[in-house]
């Protein structure tokens, strides 16, 4: 999977940012189990919606459903360039 734009959707009161992150293919499940190289890995493959989550260091998360083209991360107040940097270098 290629990341194609990421696009700031709110901003959060605790100073974390948020982020939807537009790729060019769809998340499929050997894409999500791969996410586990960046943290902890839930997923939920048998709800209607397959779902996944990932937790990161410093508290970053990654969320989204299987079948889709794009993802939620919300970035931590701290070591966020890092952080950004390690998600853009796991997708390119």
């Amino acid at each position: 999977m290629k990341l194609l734009r990421a696009v700031r959707v709110e901003d959060c009161f605790d100073g974390s940012s948020v982020y939807r992150y537009f790729f060019d293919s769809v998340w499929s499940r050997e894409e999500i189990r791969r996410l586990g190289e960046l943290g902890r890995l839930d997923y939920y493959p048998d709800f209607p919606r397959p779902f996944f989550r990932v937790v990161g260091p410093g508290g970053a998360q990654l969320r989204g459903v299987e079948g889709e083209r794009s993802c939620q991360v919300v970035l931590p107040r701290q070591d966020r360039q890092e952080v950004i940097e390690r998600l853009e270098r796991h997708f390119s």
